[in-house]
């Protein structure tokens, strides 16, 4: 193997064990977004905000008092899903208090087994009354892209490297001896 080749054949081995080390990246991609905002239920104004991914959804309900009156904590806060083709029956998940400075926020997690639309229910049961918000959400892949997005991602790193290389024969091509 010449001198020449060597930098290309380096660079064609990197590029190939990039490839075999690639594994799909499990990363969240972007905040929660709201679905309901600011809706009264009871005694109490609620917000929901969900990341519906593929697998395992979050649901983050925010709750408040109305004003001028004191926030009394529920006794529970569910989240229901289930799709909109009724091809399973609803599920409904407990929701976790979580600490926050002012009003109540509750967490829990839903499994979506399909890139479909679903529909979600929130459920609020306090000791002064409660009741239920309904919004339809799709739940769609985490934004990871497997194989394909390590390509893509890898682009602009080839463009770099090949420049550099360009650069290398062209410094050896004009150097004098």
């Amino acid at each position: 193997m010449t001198i020449r080749r060597l930098p290309l054949f380096v660079l064609a081995m990197a590029l190939g064990l990039g490839l075999l080390a690639a594994s799909p990246a499990r990363a969240h991609q972007g905040p929660p977004f709201p679905i309901l905002v600011d809706q009264t239920v009871g005694p109490y104004v609620v917000s929901v905000w969900t990341d519906p991914d593929i697998g395992t959804g979050t649901f983050y309900v925010i709750l408040d008092a109305p004003k001028g009156k004191r926030l009394i904590e529920p006794k529970r806060v569910r989240i229901g899903v289930r799709p909109v083709s009724g091809r399973l029956p609803e599920v409904l998940y407990d929701a976790e208090a979580q600490r926050v400075r002012q009003g109540a926020r509750y967490y829990t997690t839903a499994q979506f087994d399909r890139g479909e639309m679903w529909h979600v229910r929130c459920v609020v049961d306090g000791p002064q009354g409660g009741g239920e918000l309904k919004a339809d959400v799709e739940a769609t892949p985490d934004g990871t892209l497997g194989p394909l997005g390590s390509l893509i991602y890898l682009v602009p790193f080839l463009g770099v490297g090949g420049l550099w290389l360009k650069a290398v024969m062209y410094r050896r091509k004009t150097a004098k001896p």
